[in-house]
């Protein structure tokens, strides 16, 4: 087994522009189905392709929205601060001062696929976790504070997935079922009515 390689704590305007390209990069997927189509039509490819592109480029985009702020290995404490490297470079939260949390669920049919405890501290930095043991550093973190202090923005469906409030994770996971359903439809919808005006 390859031994996990040690990261220090990265300063805090570091990782808040690590954030913020993560954010650009889910920013500008939406705009991928209709780039490829756009290059489908400067080659004058079949009706067929635009469909064929779509469906990658989508693919493509829920896998990112899923990673781009998702530590790739367990974090490591220094104190209050939980460090992990991500798609856009090593990030530290400080769970000291927890501005919110959120899930995120990636579903596939097959059902759901994967869910991330996105956290966001006081600096602007955001951090996905998944580990059982990261997840529990959240919730210890979230139960220290005190009623004086701000207090961090749980979403109800984070609460569950922590363990700290009643209830599950099902409307969530509906929820995020239609979005999913209802915005790739749009886009399929969207990207055959352009293509069939690229036609005309």
């Amino acid at each position: 087994m390859a031994k996990q390689r040690k990261y220090s704590p990265v300063d805090a305007a570091v990782g808040r522009r690590r954030t913020r390209r993560g954010t650009a990069v889910v920013g500008v997927l939406p705009a991928l189905p209709f780039a490829a189509l756009a290059a489908v039509a400067a080659t004058g490819s079949g009706p067929a392709v635009p469909l064929v592109v779509t469906g990658v480029t989508v693919l493509v985009a829920v896998l990112m929205i899923s990673e781009v702020h998702t530590g790739r290995e367990p974090g490591q404490v220094t104190g209050n601060r939980l460090t992990a490297r991500t798609l856009t470079g090593v990030r530290t939260v400080d769970l000291g001062d927890i501005r919110s949390v959120r899930l995120l669920t990636t579903v596939s049919y097959g059902g759901v696929s994967d869910r991330v405890v996105l956290v966001r501290d006081g600096s602007g930095v955001c951090l996905g976790l998944r580990e059982p043991a990261d997840l529990r550093r959240v919730r210890r973190a979230l139960e220290r504070v005190s009623p004086h202090d701000v207090q961090p923005r749980v979403s109800r469906a984070a609460g569950a997935r922590l363990h700290m409030t009643a209830g599950g994770t099902g409307l969530h996971t509906v929820l995020v079922w239609l979005a999913v359903l209802l915005g790739g439809q749009g886009c399929v919808f969207a990207v055959l009515r352009l293509a069939g005006l690229l036609r005309a």
